[in-house]
């Protein structure tokens, strides 16, 4: 049974899954590595996936991988959600799978809203991780996500709530 839950919450290309390269975990669930194998399989770039529309027969096939890997990580002790978690209604879905476990949510604290600094920022870190790792992310997409991110409250039921300063926007 599942006991610990940890929740990385930030925008796309604010760190959350380079920060896990050094974070101890028993299972990862990740959209993003469902979404690299599902553009290698039908011959896709990365950026194309979000294209699709929602009912798209990949992005479906995407949902279903994305549930039975939900329903395995409940072998598992300490799980960790590496998905933008953006909003506190996606966050809020989490809770529901796993009753009884201690949250932790991990926030790359990053200005959200409308801060054309951090989108400049992350559109920049989008770009080199394009050139990098042939992971893109079209411009007004990521834009939307900035401009949709709600911080965690306290009032969302996690345990324990670490925020990591990951853009400094003071400096730009």
């Amino acid at each position: 049974m599942t006991k610990r839950i940890t929740v990385l919450v930030g925008p796309p290309c604010s760190g959350k899954s380079s920060y896990l390269k050094d974070f101890e975990s028993d299972f990862v669930i990740s959209s993003d590595r469902i979404v690299e194998i599902l553009c290698r399989q039908h011959m896709l770039e990365y950026h194309e996936y979000f294209l699709l529309p929602k009912l798209h027969k990949i992005r479906i096939a995407h949902d279903k991988i994305f549930y039975k890997l939900v329903q395995h990580s409940k072998r598992f002790q300490h799980i960790v959600w590496d998905l933008t978690n953006l909003t506190q209604e996606s966050r809020a879905r989490i809770f529901v799978h796993y009753p009884g476990a201690s949250f932790t949510a991990i926030q790359f604290d990053t200005p959200c809203g409308k801060n054309e600094v951090l989108k400049r920022e992350l559109l920049q870190r989008n770009l080199e991780r394009s050139r990098t790792q042939g992971k893109y992310i079209e411009e007004s997409i990521l834009k939307s996500m900035v401009d949709k991110y709600e911080r965690v409250n306290e009032d969302e039921g996690f345990s324990e709530i670490l925020k990591l300063k990951v853009i400094n926007i003071t400096n730009k």
